[in-house]
């Protein structure tokens, strides 16, 4: 059934596009009828999630739409399909910023872009409510629900944060696949357009995914430097030092690459006595713990700035 759905049906979703709806409505019913042992549910679900961002993102048409709101209330049960979604659509989230990109490349950027924050709220309001219980008094089965809740909200939030963070051309190795982020201009425009996106990332509790963020927003910093300053601050002194980020090797090696940077690059924003502030606190959050390369620059940026 998928290589049907996934291939031979293709071929007709614009010119047929309820005669394909109206099939890939009768596979989604039959979700529950596939195996979870064999993979043909998974299968299944990435297959529907590809059909999601192709009806939703690329045709507008509002069934795909309404899939994604219906997979996102329970990433648990649908986050095959929601994965599956974010992937199809890694290049078309920057396909606005091609040299070349006409109006209808920028809509359907727009689309992606709205049905990537659906999912994002969901995915975060599910997480911060398991969370909760998980720090409850609750009994142990149901904080193993919720545990198992929360990985997947969280795991829904990672993979999206992967799409951006490759899709982007944050690792250079990938700057060939796609139109990306390669100038200043675009990076500014993508942290103006995103900013609602990047903002509830930011909420993810998990250090992996804080740690993409951190890695994405380094990359954007010619783009608008002290906007991706503000951000970073705001995420490593909030749920960065709540869920233990300044313990982790690759947070702190992370961070001191972000700092020397700015101190190369754009020493003239911490001219500031505020954003100063704020740069000091950020190398005592990780010197404080033991990190020496941190507390060497935190004891040289008096020097370092005059």
């Amino acid at each position: 059934m998928t290589a049907y759905l996934g291939h031979a049906l293709r071929q007709f979703s614009h010119a047929e596009p309820e005669r394909c709806e109206r099939i890939l409505t009768l596979a989604k019913n039959r979700l529950t009828e596939f195996s979870d042992k064999d993979g043909s549910k998974d299968r299944l679900q990435e297959c529907l999630g590809g059909w999601a961002a192709q009806l939703q993102a690329g045709q507008d048409r509002s069934m795909g739409r309404a899939w994604i709101e219906e997979w996102a209330a329970d990433p648990q049960r649908f986050q095959g399909a929601l994965n599956a979604y974010s992937s199809f659509l890694r290049g078309t989230f920057f396909r606005r910023y091609a040299a070349d990109a006409e109006q209808g490349d920028r809509a359907m950027c727009e689309r992606a872009q709205d049905g990537l924050k659906a999912i994002l709220g969901s995915a975060l309001a599910i997480s911060a409510k398991e969370h909760t219980v998980l720090l409850s008094t609750a009994t142990h089965e149901e904080k193993k629900a919720a545990g198992a809740r929360y990985r997947a909200a969280e795991h829904v939030i990672h993979h999206a944060m992967n799409q951006l963070y490759f899709g982007a051309g944050a690792r250079a190795e990938d700057r060939d696949d796609g139109p990306g982020l390669n100038n200043p201009n675009t990076k500014s425009r993508f942290l103006t357009d995103y900013a609602a996106i990047l903002g509830l990332i930011q909420q993810s509790r998990e250090p992996a995914t804080l740690h993409c963020l951190i890695e994405l927003y380094e990359y954007l910093i010619p783009g608008d430097p002290e906007a991706v300053f503000t951000a970073i601050h705001a995420m490593l002194t909030g749920v960065g030092a709540e869920e233990g980020y300044q313990y982790e090797d690759l947070g702190n090696s992370a961070v001191v690459k972000v700092v020397k940077r700015y101190i190369a690059d754009h020493r003239g924003i911490f001219e500031d006595s505020k954003r100063r502030a704020m740069l000091v606190e950020i190398l005592q959050l990780f010197s404080e713990v033991g990190w020496t390369d941190a507390l060497r620059l935190l004891y040289d940026l008096p020097d370092i700035l005059r």
